[in-house]
């Protein structure tokens, strides 16, 4: 990711814009993941390389929280930002490997909490539905 202080001011606001719009589609894809584990689902639904990239885009999105320069519903944390480096990790052997911890799904609430606060489940299910429109190389409805 670009350094934010070495960049001219219009760049900064696409730069916050991207990394806001990275979480959004990170609760999106977490609330997938998160759903189609605690339902069973042998299809996860989620493509491992979406993760990856849009999972690795929202931990550098919640730094910028913590540095001040990026600004949302919640107060992002050091320690927000580790719970989501691990579910980040559980999601990744989930896609990769099938192993479904059973940390996953409550830890995946915690994260789409510590992104939205008390209105995240509203906002988890509009990011899904983006994500799952991504997917498919069509806009959502």
């Amino acid at each position: 990711m670009s350094d934010p202080d070495q960049l001219i001011p219009e760049e900064v606001e696409d730069l916050l814009e991207w990394a806001s719009m990275a979480e959004l589609y990170a609760v999106g894809y977490i609330r997938i993941l998160a759903d189609a584990i605690e339902r069973g689902d042998a299809d996860l639904q989620v493509d491992p390389s979406a993760w990856e990239n849009t999972m690795a885009a929202a931990a550098w999105a919640m730094m910028e929280h913590v540095r001040g320069r990026l600004h949302g519903p919640t107060a992002i944390t050091v320690e927000d930002i580790g719970r989501m480096r691990r579910l980040h990790g559980l999601g990744a052997a989930a896609l990769s490997s099938g192993e479904r911890s059973p940390e996953l799904y409550p830890l995946a609430l915690r994260c789409m909490e510590c992104l939205f606060g008390p209105d995240w489940k509203r906002a988890a299910r509009e990011a899904a539905s983006y994500a799952r429109a991504l997917g498919q190389g069509s806009p959502p409805s």
